[in-house]
């Protein structure tokens, strides 16, 4: 032990004593052609490289934790360490730990070095990388630029997905967290559709060289359709969270401008799924050929995406400002987008997202109820081949029992009650046959209305009859036909494109329209009050919510709240001879307008 300690103190004093008496150069030229002689190439990779931060040495730290640390033996000492944007912990050395990586049989020596100025007290990190000097190329060629793609993936596959949404026609800064726990495994869909989203998500995922290859830009378009309840949400998530990409929610009616829309998919990075919902109603996307002789240049149009705008944002040459992108588009009716937006290169997959088969519901059952198969599931796939029910309705009924046999009783009940549902429905009489004059002669025996009883019913019904109007189809109070014959001749159907589907739903909003004018024309300008004006406003705002296209009358309003400020303006400003003309000539132009061209 003696021994080993001088052995120790003798070489510490021989290497001061060579460091106190040779010079640095001579030292530095000893050291060179020492050098000459060893098999081994030392690579140094520092933190910062001219001037600017290294993105090697931040692909080695991640590389290093993502590869090497769990690919060979591991060093005596590490750190580790976790934040709120990564799913699970971060390893790396510590100061003077080595690790060893093979690579195509190659052995590369890795060494993590740091150093802490004693005036400055700002501390240099570094890596050192060894191999033998014969692997010079294989090195500069191709492990390097391994070493930059694995840590982008195992980056990319740490991070948490975030969702973004738009604020003042800019994206979120940060986002929030996308902690959703779907994912293909628990995702309840038809095994052949899963598997084919599966594959083409991995061809894309794989498909950079292919896409340069047939010089098109990397991205993939899909559109789900199906009623609603029918997974389309739940099928984002899982996407996200397979692909590991940020979702960008793009919600076009708070979009004020093409040009807005176009800064906004300027700024969606890479590795990034675009998702427009329920696009065939977020907004009213106008055609290009819109503007038409028949509508008025002045017709009210607040700022809006238009359809061009639309299809130059996501097919145009602003497409190819970044790669690995994917856009998705939802709707409950594809039928009511524009095909324009579904041809292929822009929406290359279309997937049916639709009613719940037994399949389906196996799966949701091994799911919510951990059991594959029952004495009930003959009942119940009996009953869903007669009744449409999505696969969220199924969800919710699971979920209100805790044992699975009561489960899939009430499930049973649920459906028979559907069932019977839809059988009255189909039963019932049609609600407006004594308009077509097809009302049922009444029965003389086994009734319990008389004969004169029914005739009073009848011609009460006649009269309503009277009093009612049919106009393009909507059957309308007859004291509204001429107004409504009025607007759709100079405006077209305003009702076509409404979110709701009865015409008698629709009839009822164009009477809303009809009683705004009515008020409008039975009143004088001075009369008119502020607290009514706003209600007409809040009405137009609740039409337009619905589709109605009453954007004309809303500038009329607009107008006619003009006009009152004018008037208050000439109330408080009489001495000023020069604001009264001026507001009283715009006035008149206001007053002759309407006598023109009316409120319509």
């Amino acid at each position: 032990m003696g021994s080993a300690f001088s052995v120790v103190a003798s070489v510490a004093i021989l290497r001061s004593t060579f460091n106190e008496m040779i010079p640095d150069e001579v030292r530095g030229y000893i050291w060179s052609i020492t050098r000459r002689f060893s098999t081994e190439i030392t690579m140094v990779i520092k933190e910062s490289h001219d001037g600017s931060t290294n993105r090697l040495f931040k692909a080695v730290v991640t590389y290093l934790d993502g590869h090497a640390l769990s690919n060979s033996v591991l060093p005596k000492r590490l750190t580790v360490g976790k934040n709120e944007n990564v799913r699970n912990f971060t390893y790396g050395l510590e100061r003077n730990s080595e690790i060893v990586d093979v690579f195509q049989g190659v052995t590369m020596k890795w060494k993590f070095n740091s150093d802490i100025n004693s005036t400055s007290h700002f501390e240099t990190r570094w890596y050192e990388l060894k191999f033998h000097k014969m692997h010079a190329e294989l090195v500069k060629k191709k492990y390097l630029v391994h070493v930059l793609e694995m840590a982008k993936m195992f980056k990319d596959r740490n991070r948490i997905v975030r969702f973004h949404t738009i604020r003042h026609d800019r994206w979120s800064s940060s986002g929030v967290n996308l902690d959703h726990p779907m994912t293909f495994g628990t995702l309840v869909m038809d095994g052949d559709l899963k598997e084919t989203v599966l594959n083409d998500l991995d061809c894309f995922r794989r498909g950079k060289e292919y896409y340069r290859k047939i010089g098109k830009v990397w991205k993939r378009g899909y559109l789900l359709y199906g009623p609603p309840g029918t997974g389309k949400s739940s099928l984002i998530a899982a996407m996200a969270n397979y692909m590991n990409y940020d979702i960008y929610n793009l919600n076009l009616s708070v979009v004020t401008s093409d040009s807005s829309l176009e800064y906004l998919l300027l700024h969606v990075p890479n590795r990034s799924i675009l998702v427009v919902e329920d696009i065939d109603c977020s907004i009213k996307l106008q055609n290009r050929e819109s503007q038409k002789g028949d509508e008025p240049a002045d017709s009210y149009r607040g700022p809006q995406v238009t359809l061009a705008g639309l299809l130059n944002a996501i097919d145009g040459l602003l497409c190819c400002c970044g790669d690995e992108k994917i856009t998705i588009f939802t709707t409950n009716y594809k039928d009511r987008i524009d095909p324009a937006l579904l041809r292929a290169g822009r929406m290359d997959r279309h997937i049916n997202l639709s009613y719940c088969t037994f399949s389906t519901f196996k799966q949701l059952a091994a799911n919510y109820l951990d059991i594959n198969d029952h004495d009930l599931y003959c009942h119940i796939e009996k009953l869903m081949e007669k009744v449409k029910v999505s696969p969220a309705e199924v969800a919710g009924e699971l979920m209100k029992a805790k044992g699975s046999k009561t489960s899939l009783e009430d499930f049973i009940t649920y459906l028979e009650s559907k069932e019977s549902q839809e059988e009255k429905s189909s039963t019932a009489p049609p609600l407006a046959s004594n308009v077509d004059g097809n009302r049922p002669e009444p029965q003389e025996n086994g009734n319990n209305i008389s004969k004169s009883g029914v005739q009073d019913q009848s011609s009460h019904t006649e009269t309503e009859a009277a009093d009612m109007g049919n106009v393009g189809g909507y059957s309308v109070k007859a004291e509204f036909a001429n107004i409504i014959k009025a607007i759709f001749s100079k405006h077209g159907d305003i009702a076509a494109n409404s979110c709701l589907q009865s015409k008698q739903c629709r009839s009822s909003l164009l009477e809303i329209v009809c009683r705004i004018i009515q008020k409008l024309q039975k009143a004088k300008l001075k009369d008119l009050k502020e607290t009514e004006l706003k209600s007409m406003l809040s009405e137009l705002q609740d039409l337009e919510s619905m589709r109605l296209e009453v954007g004309w009358l809303h500038k009329r309003l607009d107008e006619i709240v003009e006009a009152m400020r004018l008037f208050e303006l000439i109330a408080v400003s009489e001495k000023l001879s020069d604001t009264i003309f001026s507001t009283e000539v715009k006035l008149n132009c206001i007053y002759n307008k309407s006598l023109v061209e009316g409120l319509i």
